[in-house]
């Protein structure tokens, strides 16, 4: 705990931190061990600052123990006994310990060096006098076993000796041999696992053009409409957080418009600049925040009746359990500028106007869109809002919940500073009422500001808030509260969320049958302090019902805070079951229970009669269930809660959503303390978390790509594979997949290495055995590169240990039709790379009824992503390649008939038609791998074009349309062609690339006009490209006299 403490204050988790590499001897590298498995199983900040160490080295680390004979004697009968046992050679802690922390390395792609001693230490000894000395026998006290983790017989690369003993091997001296081998050992750490294997999995190394990025270019511009800018704008979910904060109670918080020592009215009616709120955690700040915004008086104190300036008032809370949207800095700037020009547009002021520089380069793209929008984008356009002279506009922004930012508060203390200073001189006048806790950050940079601090003045609140939840009860509970609600009054200080929690504990224990003086006893026994009341809780928790406890925490903690309640039964009923079988009739049970007619069948595709509610999955015919008045819902709901000690609650806004009852129970249950608090002594033997109970949930519901994503976070946050569970699914489970035929096809798809590398361990020739499909399975995260690149990493592992390509012969094809999965309502699978893609996207636009799916698109990032998933699939067919795959592979595309109208004569091919590899090679390294292995350079596909034809033409094709087609039909064209221009700006340096080596090996085009060449040589040119090889061989070539090609092209190359 201290290490990461240490680590955290000295700045090396923030996003900007520079990577990290570790030294750690003996004891301490347990301690790093340890560190690191506390860190995997945190989240946001933790697990960055995991992600920031690229490796290191372990001097004399005790990975499998050590010889402790000589050092029980010290330690007899003193509390750190137990801890010299855990350092024995037979301790299961260690090796449980040295197993995840195995996992994480390879998970997060670490090099890691061992070294281990060669000379005898002194052990220790108890002399006559009964002190102690390093006199005893020599020995080694780490052995090279140990020391290297039994690796030096397989990979003797990462291990070397060190000729001393365990004391002295890290004292290095001037001039000592030892030292430059360390130093090219921490050369590589620095570079990470790029250039070794761990376990025999090894990510191929990252290319940095890969995240090259390019402004969008495309059609003709078009003017932005007023919805069309709000749609683009529009934050998700935005009034969420607002909708769920508890309403003021009865009269309170009058005091913040009523009390005049309370500056805020003034500052209000006659201030400027900033004013801060804060208090403590649960006092109340964002019931406050909302009560302000929303009382009239606000508005007649901000209001200057005869101003000519037009008033706006924004809010924006941010929400550390919500969406990314809702506590980001994106978000926040989307919210109060679609807010903004909402209600500046009602009162008659078109702020488009000031905003049509910005927006006539944003349109170049066709018609404005959500998710089009970048940060520098956002800033821009308050800028051009905040220091206009064009209208008068009074801002007032209220601010909530600033220490739930997702980043640096420095970094939000800045923006509000910098907000105000655009003001200075422009039309724009400017009042920000912001909330926060007291943190240092914050009093650093707002000291200056008027201020309330909220628990200075809500006792009078707190009497009236405990007095009023008292009367809502029977007249004898009433009674019995009445003689302990004046102490919860005063101890309070402020805290209405432990007001809350106390009285609600008081009442249940009165409802029970305590009296007067057991409650009183009761409230004596109580810290005032949230973090110790929470400790209370947990402890108080029967110990028969910790392990639902522990479930429930653990499952909100990998959901953000958030999750359906039929989801949450579930991971409970499976969280002990072991095997797939087991949970499979246990959620079979608890249909029953639900509903006594469940059928005994399970539905063929839907596991146990699923389906799917805004990504999360539920039973068919629990629908009608999903009502909190249904008593079956109500027991299930009241068994969550009991064992949670209060600390989670139904969501106000949905009753059918678990979420934890305060930000600061979300704090709480991410504490390093948190695991041992609930489980108690078994904690570190406990691997499972929240990903592990959704797992097995979704996977005994054969909801397999949300089973990957689960299977995937258990790896990287524990260390170890589900490798038994996974292996206990029959076939049969299976049968209905078409792309999942079996566990090591779902490794392959999840990107599992650790199951990988334990079903190697288990089994070194599972993968000659093996019948299932794993070259075509296609990656959990396709269009990622930098996922795909631990994907092909495994593909390596796959043919390297006798996996032939004979046994899945559709992988080349599907490889270089680059499928990539594209999530959405229909969970429709696009064929980015097919040539009848665009018939595909019609067909997707047609099924959607959404016009324009540039905008999803942009939004989810696979246009952003498109050059890495190209990138991807083209070096996954480069690698089958070189495992003996036919370079000069053809493939036939059929026709297909899937729209009718101008489209259809537009974008469907009237006949098949045959291209090779060549043909669709985009990238320098399939196209170089493809002409290596002997591919055919001027091979014609059947419309005569060579594949330096294919690459000049596939960006520079234009579509055009007619005025008599209709709306829709119109477009969807206009999106292909924005998405077609999107993908030339992007691709342009690859085709330069790749048309090079096509040049050097003698390419030449067939069908290619002129005007094509003369377009693709400017485009190169304005990139800063040498474009002589290119001029060269364009000077070769002979064209008509008009320029046009030889053959006139008949239909549109994808």
């Amino acid at each position: 705990m201290s290490l990461i403490h240490h680590i955290k204050a000295a700045g090396w988790a923030i996003p900007s931190a520079r990577p990290l590499v570790f030294l750690a001897h003996s004891l301490g590298g347990i301690v790093l061990k340890e560190a690191f498995t506390i860190l995997a199983n945190s989240h946001d900040q933790g697990m960055h600052l995991l992600s920031r160490f690229r490796g290191g080295i372990f001097f004399g680390v005790p990975s499998q123990g050590m010889a402790t004979s000589h050092l029980l004697a010290m330690v007899q009968d003193q509390v750190n006994e137990q801890f010299v046992h855990d350092l024995s050679e037979d301790s299961e802690y260690l090796r449980s310990l040295d197993d995840r922390f195995s996992g994480l390395a390879l998970t997060k792609d670490m090099c890691i060096h061992w070294a281990y001693e060669t000379k005898t230490s002194p052990t220790v000894i108890r002399k006559p006098d009964g002190s102690f000395a390093r006199e005893g026998l020599e020995k080694i006290l780490v052995s090279k076993n140990s020391a290297t983790r039994n690796l030096y017989a397989s990979r003797s690369s990462e291990l070397f000796p060190i000729n001393e003993n365990h004391s002295d091997m890290v004292k290095l001296r001037e001039g000592d041999m030892i030292f430059p081998i360390i130093v090219d050992k921490l050369k590589e750490a620095c570079q990470g696992s790029k250039h070794q294997s761990v376990d025999g999995i090894n990510a191929v190394p990252e290319d940095p053009s890969l995240l090259w990025r390019s402004p969008v270019m495309g059609s003709q511009p078009k003017k932005w409409t007023l919805k069309g800018l709000m749609d683009s704008l529009r934050v998700p979910g935005h009034a969420y957080r607002f909708d769920t904060i508890d309403k003021n109670f009865q009269h309170t918080f009058e005091w913040i418009f009523q009390d005049e020592e309370v500056p805020l009215s003034s500052w209000l009616k006659n201030g400027q600049g900033l004013f801060w709120i804060h208090g403590k955690p649960g006092s109340g700040k964002s019931t406050l925040m909302k009560f302000i915004f929303q009382d009239r008086r606000t508005w007649e104190l901000l209001h200057k009746f005869g101003s000519e300036a037009t008033q706006i008032s924004a809010c924006f809370f941010f929400h550390d359990r919500g969406a990314v949207l809702q506590k980001s800095f994106e978000g926040l700037l989307r919210s109060i500028l679609y807010q903004i020009i909402e209600k500046a547009s009602a009162a008659g002021v078109e702020l488009t106007e000031l905003l049509a520089p910005l927006l006539r380069n944003q349109s170049k793209i066709g018609e404005p869109q959500i998710g089009l929008w970048t940060i520098d984008d956002l800033e821009r356009c308050i800028r051009l809002l905040f220091q206009q002279n064009r209208f008068n506009l009074e801002i007032f922004l209220l601010l909530d919940a600033l220490d739930e930012y997702d980043g640096q508060p420095e970094f939000i203390c800045d923006t509000l500073k910098t907000l105000m200073d655009m003001t200075v001189s422009s039309s724009t006048k400017l009042k920000i009422l912001f909330s926060s806790r007291p943190w240092e950050a914050f009093q650093k940079q707002f000291h200056r500001v008027p201020y309330v601090q909220l628990q200075d003045h809500t006792k009078d609140d707190i009497r009236e808030y405990c007095w009023g939840m008292a009367r809502s009860n029977e007249e004898a509970t009433l009674t019995a509260l009445g003689a302990v609600v004046p102490e919860v009054i005063r101890r309070a200080d402020g805290v209405f969320l432990w007001v809350k929690l106390v009285l609600r504990e008081l009442t249940n224990e009165n409802l029970q049958g305590l009296g007067r003086d057991e409650l009183i006893k009761t409230l004596d026994s109580i810290s005032s302090d949230l973090q110790e009341y929470y400790t209370r809780t947990i402890q108080r928790i029967p110990e028969i019902y910790r392990w639902d406890a522990y479930v429930i925490f653990s499952v909100l903690a990998s959901r953000e805070g958030s999750i359906v309640l039929p989801i949450m039964v579930g991971a409970l009923e499976c969280s002990q079951k072991s095997t797939y079988d087991e949970c499979r009739q246990c959620l079979k049970m608890l249909g029953k229970r639900m509903d006594p007619d469940y059928p005994e069948e399970v539905g063929k595709r839907g596991g146990l009669n699923m389906f799917r509610i805004h990504g999360d999955v539920f039973r068919l015919g629990d629908i009608h269930r999903l009502k909190a008045t249904h008593p079956k819902f109500k027991k299930y709901a009241k068994r969550i809660l009991a064992r949670t000690g209060g600390l989670v609650e139904l969501s106000g806004h949905n009753t059918t959503c678990l979420q934890w009852a305060h930000q600061t129970v979300n704090e709480f249950a991410q504490s390093q303390n948190f695991k041992r608090t609930i489980l108690g002594d078994r904690d570190w033997r406990v691997q499972e978390n929240g990903h592990t109970f959704l797992a097995k949930y979704h996977l005994a519901n054969r909801i397999l790509f949300a089973a990957a994503i689960c299977l995937q976070q258990h790896e990287l946050t524990t260390g170890r594979s589900m490798k038994a569970f996974i292996d206990s699914i029959p076939k049969e489970a299976f049968v209905n997949n078409r792309e999942i035929d079996g566990p090591l096809a779902l490794a392959m798809f999840g990107n599992l290495q650790l199951y990988v590398k334990d079903a190697l361990a288990s089994d070194p020739d599972i993968f000659k055995k093996t019948q299932e499909k794993l070259l075509s399975v296609r990656t959990l995260e396709g269009s990622s590169y930098n996922s795909g690149s631990t994907h092909l990493a495994l593909l390596r592992v796959v043919l390297r240990n006798g996996y032939t390509l004979q046994r899945d012969s559709r992988a080349f094809e599907a490889a270089m039709r680059g499928q990539t999965y594209h999530s959405n309502e229909q969970s429709i699978f696009l064929s980015v790379r097919s040539p009848d893609f665009l018939t595909d996207l019609i067909q997707l636009i047609r099924l959607t009824r959404t016009p324009s799916m540039l905008a999803v698109w942009r939004h989810r990032g696979h246009l952003d992503d498109s050059v890495g998933a190209f990138a991807f699939y083209e070096d996954k067919a480069s690698l089958l390649i070189s495992h003996g795959q036919n370079p000069d592979t053809w493939f036939l595309i059929r026709p297909e008939k899937v729209m009718e109208g101008p489209l259809e004569k537009l974008l469907c091919r009237k006949r098949p038609h045959y291209v090779s590899t060549l043909h669709l090679a985009k990238t320098v390294t399939l196209a170089s791998c493809l002409l290596e292995h002997g591919a055919n350079v001027n091979a014609l596909d059947t419309a005569r074009n060579t594949p330096l034809d294919h690459l000049l033409t596939n960006c520079f094709v234009h579509l055009s349309w007619k005025r008599s087609w209709d709306h829709e039909t119109v477009q969807a064209v206009q999106t292909i062609q924005a998405m077609r221009a999107v993908r030339a700006v992007q691709w342009r340096p690859r085709f330069y690339q790749t048309a090079q080596v096509l040049i050097e090996y003698g390419g030449v085009t067939s069908t290619s006009s002129r005007q094509i060449w003369e377009e693709c040589i400017s485009w190169f040119e304005a990139d800063q490209l040498d474009v002589a090889p290119l001029r060269e061989c364009f000077s070769r070539l002979q064209f008509k006299d008009d320029g046009k090609p030889k053959r006139k092209r008949k239909y549109l190359i994808i």
